[in-house]
């Protein structure tokens, strides 16, 4: 198997994508929960939230390489 189809079975797996789920919704609670002064705990949940959208960005680019790689002008 090779790393794109890798990564696809990774995104299409229910535990992986209830897993991201899960962590995005603590930091959405971490968000709501917070206090009006609390910039510190609101500023790491959005860092928590951009690091797990760009690790899921990761895995979806390393699926979709054969696609662009396919579609890729080939200049003879």
């Amino acid at each position: 198997m090779d790393k794109a189809q890798a990564a696809l079975n990774l995104l299409a797996d229910d535990f992986f994508r209830d897993e991201i789920n899960s962590l995005k919704e603590g930091c959405l609670q971490q968000f709501q929960n917070s206090r009006p002064d609390d910039y510190e705990v609101r500023e790491a949940a959005y860092k928590k939230l951009q690091a797990i959208d760009e690790i899921v960005a990761h895995f979806e680019s390393i699926s979709a390489q054969k696609m662009i790689d396919s579609k890729r002008w080939k200049i003879l």
